[in-house]
């Protein structure tokens, strides 16, 4: 009997004790869950599909709170908003789960007294409710750093929380720490690389590993997700185009991936185009601890520039050389002279004007991280993001993490030419086609960005609380491999 076999098991056990003296007030065997900052329900989703019935949802944002309505018509009635002003709605509940922000702690107050420290705070709400009703599980989502933020005292406080009313508790705690390591969806087979600390507990225990069995090497596919050209609307069409810079900005690196000799290797760290021919100290020195007639030497400038200020010199170098330090960290002591060595390597294989073209561009444009090492030598053929880091290239097989403080990463399909869809965005995320988004696309995708990948929640509840009715949404996009992982 495998590992899930048995969670299974225990959950059927767990059934009838939910629909009796501690279940549901109906006396049915329907497992009744909460979603708390339920955004576009990607937990509803997940449960509901393992059979589970939402007795009450809480998302602050009015135009969600509506969407929410109309996606879960049956749970149009228990739809509330801030969790801070209606948690005495919350009905009795067999599992919570929510995606709660990231919020720092309070640092006064005695060791012991973890409610003054978690006071104020959101994931506070979350245990007042967890107080009240005692739920038997708890599935709960956050960024994928939440093990570090603040230096690890948060998750502490987190998990010494839950333990304290009762809880066993598991987190994906990262794999150099020992733990089973953060879940992304293309861990599962799924094309979106996104990976997420997810935290498990249990009034009835959890397995030592109760995560879903995770592989990191598995190969991916965008089929399926892709939308094809006679599919898209007008709107479509128009949305997700390309600016003529960002055409231009492509085209132009291209240009020079094209130039590069077969025989010589495409870096792995970021290209700067800043460091072409870049003469001022970066190893034992930095430009802001050089006087201004060394910068000008440096910069090969003179005359009218003698009487300029150091401070306006300043601006000529490069945005991540100008900090107030003497010394550069070893990171970028690194990059820099990868970067210099690099380029002498392959200057002679400049197109004509190429450098000159790559200076007029936004500095953001200047850069570029190449992430498909041995595949084809053309842009147009990868999944592309503009990033403050610069333009990053990345394999053709999954798109990188939907980001919800940003829409300016939203990322590009080389051989379609253009942005993502909103389609695209919800079958990355798990959701069916016909999910409703927000009106305005920013808002569309801050929202797929904050949103909980619905199968990756599916299998963690399948594979922590032992529930084994899972079925896919309809109109999901199933990955013929993650059949295979479930049958594991």
């Amino acid at each position: 009997m495998t590992r899930l076999d048995r969670s299974r098991r225990r959950f059927v056990l767990q059934l009838s004790h939910l629909a009796g003296e501690d279940g549901p007030s109906s006396g049915d065997a329907n497992v009744r869950f909460v979603d708390l900052f339920a955004g576009l329900g990607g937990f509803h989703l997940a449960l509901r599909e393992l059979g589970h019935e939402c007795v009450f949802a809480s998302e602050i944002d009015e135009e969600l709170q509506g969407l929410y309505r109309e996606n879960f018509v049956d749970a149009r009635r228990r739809v509330f908003g801030d969790i801070r002003q209606c948690k005495r709605t919350v009905p009795k509940h067999d599992i919570l789960c929510a995606g709660f922000p990231c919020q720092p702690f309070s640092k006064s107050g005695s060791q012991d007294g973890l409610l003054d420290k978690t006071r104020g705070t959101l994931f506070h709400e979350i245990l007042d409710v967890l107080a009240l009703h005692k739920p038997r599980h708890v599935l709960l989502e956050n960024v994928g750093n939440f093990e570090q933020h603040d230096e690890g005292r948060t998750w502490q406080i987190v998990r010494q929380s839950l333990e304290k009313l009762g809880y066993a508790v598991r987190g994906t705690v990262h794999v150099k720490s020992g733990g089973h390591g953060l879940v992304s969806p293309h861990h599962l087979g799924y094309p979106h690389t996104r990976e997420r600390f997810f935290v498990v507990a249990s009034r009835d225990g959890l397995p030592d590993d109760p995560f879903p069995e995770a592989d990191r090497s598995r190969k991916t596919s965008l089929e399926g997700i892709v939308q094809p050209r006679d599919q898209l609307s007008a709107e479509d069409v128009q949305e997700t185009a390309l600016t003529d810079r960002q055409v231009a900005c492509i085209d132009h690196w291209n240009e020079l991936l094209k130039a590069v000799p077969g025989d010589v290797e495409l870096p792995s760290f970021p290209i700067w185009g800043d460091e072409i021919h870049a003469r001022y100290p970066y190893e034992d020195a930095t430009p802001w601890s050089c006087d201004k007639l060394e910068l000008l030497g440096y910069l090969r400038r003179n005359g009218a520039w003698s009487s300029a200020p150091k401070t306006k010199i300043m601006k000529l170098f490069p945005s991540y050389a100008r900090s107030k330090r003497k010394r550069f960290p070893k990171w970028k002591v690194d990059f820099i002279r990868q970067n210099r060595h690099w380029f002498r390597t392959v200057q002679d294989s400049f197109p004509s004007d190429w450098v000159d073209t790559l200076r007029s561009m936004p500095p953001s444009l200047r850069k570029l991280e190449w992430n498909c090492k041995g595949e084809v030598r053309d842009l147009w053929r990868h999944v592309l993001q503009f990033r403050p880091s610069g333009l990053r290239a990345k394999r053709y097989s999954s798109c990188p993490a939907l980001v919800a403080m940003t829409t300016t990463q939203i990322p590009i399909l080389g051989p379609e030419e253009r942005f993502i869809t909103r389609v695209e965005g919800l079958r990355l995320q798990g959701f069916p086609d016909d999910h409703k988004l927000p009106k305005a696309r920013e808002a569309a995708f801050r929202a797929l960005g904050n949103a909980v990948h619905v199968e990756v929640a599916k299998a963690i509840a399948m594979s922590a609380f032992g529930e084994g009715r899972a079925r896919p949404p309809h109109g999901a996009r199933v990955p013929e491999c993650v059949g295979q992982c479930r049958a594991r």
